[in-house]
């Protein structure tokens, strides 16, 4: 007798959708992270909230490929990972930090603006680092294997050995 086990990854929600669900999420936790620390400062306690917050974020991306079950560790998922990893963590240091950056510095605005605008951008980029080397370290020790142990060389190969004889 067969019985199904539900795991914690919910049924009718696609792992796909954890994946780049919190994938835009932890960018959008760094984005919001500026505006918090402009507002309640930048302290250590801020800064390392926000850290925590980002990889807490990052983490249900990273379980989204690492559950078990049937799906846990395919490619598909693990690039759907890096993809969305690699897009928000280049995009926003190209297209938001540094001209954040810049223009701050132009105005003359350094001080608070600019250290919340470099430490959100460290949390990104550390949740996002930690994210994908995670993933691309364990996706291969979560993968099901296939029906079981078989050749090693493949199931239509004939394995003849290194000492065949040729002769014939």
């Amino acid at each position: 007798m067969h019985t199904k086990v539900k795991n914690g990854m919910g049924s009718g929600v696609s792992r796909r959708v954890w994946v780049v669900s919190a994938g835009a999420a932890y960018w959008l936790c760094a984005a919001i992270g500026v505006g918090y620390l402009l507002r309640q400062g930048v302290t250590p306690g801020n800064v390392l909230a926000l850290h925590a917050l980002c990889l807490a974020v990052e983490a249900v991306s990273v379980l989204g490929v690492l559950w078990p079950g049937p799906q846990a560790g395919s490619e598909q998922l693990v690039d759907d990972h890096q993809s969305v990893t690699v897009s928000a963590l280049c995009g926003s240091v190209l297209l938001l930090v540094l001209p954040a950056v810049l223009i701050l510095s132009v105005l003359g605005r350094t001080g608070p603006p600019v250290q919340a605008v470099l430490l959100s951008a460290s949390a990104l980029v550390l949740a996002s680092s930690v994210g994908l080397v995670a993933v691309t370290a364990l996706a291969h020790a979560v993968r099901p294997t296939g029906g079981g142990p078989g050749p090693l060389d493949g199931p239509d190969w004939s394995d003849t050995g290194d000492f065949a004889s040729h002769d014939e």
